[in-house]
């Protein structure tokens, strides 16, 4: 879920409940034999009719208690909601099944039950070697060294040196793996900042800092989340650093390691992420082929799990259709074909977005926005435009919004309304120039802009080929280069150019790559 720093956590939670954890917590109450019984029906259904959160009709309608009752009461009913959360969850979520057993463990360990806590500890041993979770691991094994303390008459050497020999491995094995998932996180970070490398200077820090980071490993022993972790790290370096066929790589072996440990459909979450991520490295090297292949094991996967997973996982899948959808409409320049089952995918969407982190909401709608600019239908990619404009988080996707203004305003130059376009221009200029992204590119493309009111009809298509011309060159500078990873202005050019309309030229050139 989105974060909203002025919003009442409470109401935020129950919001987020699903009509089925309704109907759990509801039932978990009327359990209750007394009077809070009501007071939490009350409060929660009150909350749940509010669109938004408003203290004053929730002290109206609950007349009898006061403020600090009414303070007591929220924070007592968020508990119990989550209460009825890992209850429902329990069966769905791994990790809250091992930390209920653990707790079980624990207990059976204070009571001096020291066999039963041995013999429940092995059976969790089992779920936690299945779902590979190593930390877990660990924590058995420091338990299980507490109960072999206790056996004074069975303890020995050979005992004591097992418990040594996998508590260091593990211990080796969690620090590896979690050193790789800082450098994927300051990777992550790093793109979401500012996007990809945009010159040699920035791509050797991102050098510097990626190799000064890693941990030491042996790549032909690494275990199930050493492997994982290695590959978000090098797949967020290589997306960085724009090397899309490194980012094939390491997640197809990300996606690769998920089914060879039967894990698709017990961590969907995380196969879900790199099967996606895979999809978009094989959009990015345009391999249509492979990009066909998983895209159609994306949608058996819908088929296969939607019922099952969670609503978080649910969510995500809704995500990644969206995003890699819009993405084979681009590749096979099929604008029209896909825009039925695209609109439907938008309109879930919208009813999703608060459950949605900004960075993808901002992909979305800036491929909403070129999906509708092939369509032309201008206002509703000058709406999406607005949207990711809108965000004000200066740390968040310059890339995705540098890119939005030069599409805004060519939108605006094919609508031909030339003073709104002034307007936005000279915006993107002072946005470029106050982040030092004004590249060459972009550049070329505003002057040209700027100008074009004034060239006379007969004159435009010869400027159009100058423009061209300008830009030919850029396309064999990595960094310069990288608006046509965003946006297909060559083939908006050609249509300018040939008189064809837009989508022709692009399908056009998607045959031909």
């Amino acid at each position: 879920m989105s974060k909203k720093s002025n919003a009442q956590p409470l109401f935020q939670l129950i919001k987020s409940l699903t009509k089925s954890e309704k109907r759990s917590f509801k039932l978990y109450v009327s359990r209750i034999n007394d009077e809070s019984e009501v007071k939490f029906i009350t409060l929660f259904d009150i909350l749940d009719k509010l669109d938004e959160y408003d203290e004053k009709i929730i002290i109206k309608k609950m007349s009898n208690i006061s403020k600090a009752q009414l303070a007591n009461l929220k924070s007592h009913l968020y508990k119990q909601v989550l209460l009825v959360l890992r209850i429902s969850h329990l069966k769905s979520d791994v990790d809250i099944q091992l930390r209920e057993n653990l707790d079980y463990v624990r207990l059976l360990y204070k009571k001096g039950l020291y066999d039963e806590s041995m013999k429940l500890l092995n059976k969790i041993k089992l779920t936690a070697n299945n779902y590979k979770k190593n930390i877990f691991k660990l924590a058995l094994l420091n338990y299980e060294k507490n109960i072999e303390n206790q056996q004074m008459l069975t303890l020995d050497t050979t005992t004591t040196l097992k418990l040594d020999r996998e508590t260091k491995s593990i211990l080796n094995k969690i620090n590896v793996a979690q050193s790789f998932f800082s450098v994927a996180l300051r990777m992550k970070a790093q793109f979401l900042k500012g996007g990809m490398a945009r010159s040699e200077d920035e791509l050797e820090k991102i050098n510097k800092l990626f190799y000064s980071s890693l941990p030491e490993y042996d790549k032909a022993h690494l275990s199930f989340s050493e492997q994982y972790n290695m590959c978000r790290a090098y797949y967020w370096y290589s997306y960085l650093i724009q090397d899309f066929e490194s980012c094939v790589k390491y997640t197809e072996i990300w996606v690769s390691i998920f089914k060879e440990n039967n894990l698709t459909h017990l961590r969907h979450a995380e196969f879900l992420r790199g099967l996606n991520r895979l999809l978009q490295s094989l959009f990015r090297i345009n391999d249509r082929d492979r990009f066909n292949m998983y895209y159609e094991e994306l949608l058996e996967f819908e088929k296969l799990y939607m019922k099952a997973i969670d609503s978080n996982s649910k969510q995500l899948l809704l995500r990644c259709l969206t995003i890699q959808t819009l993405n084979k409409c681009f590749m096979d320049g099929e604008f029209k074909k896909h825009e039925h089952n695209l609109g439907r995918y938008l309109l879930k969407i919208e009813d999703s977005l608060e459950y949605i982190d900004r960075n993808n909401q901002l992909v979305i709608f800036y491929k909403s926005a070129i999906l509708y600019f092939g369509l032309q239908q201008y206002d509703k990619c000058i709406d999406y435009l607005d949207r990711i404009l809108a965000d004000h988080d200066e740390h968040l996707r310059e890339d995705l919004k540098s890119f939005s203004y030069i599409i805004y305003v060519i939108a605006l130059y094919e609508m031909r309304d030339f003073k709104k376009l002034e307007k936005i221009r000279k915006r993107a200029f002072v946005y470029l120039r106050q982040r030092n992204i004004l590249g060459q590119f972009h550049n070329i493309i505003l002057q040209f802009i700027k100008r074009s009111e004034s060239i006379m009809p007969l004159d435009l298509k010869g400027e159009l080929k100058n423009l061209r011309l300008s830009l030919e060159p850029l396309q064999d500078d990595k960094f310069e280069s990288k608006p046509l990873l965003y946006f297909d202005i060559m083939s908006w050019l050609e249509s300018k150019i040939s008189s064809r309309p837009f989508l022709e030229v692009v399908k056009e050139a998607a045959d031909n790559k």
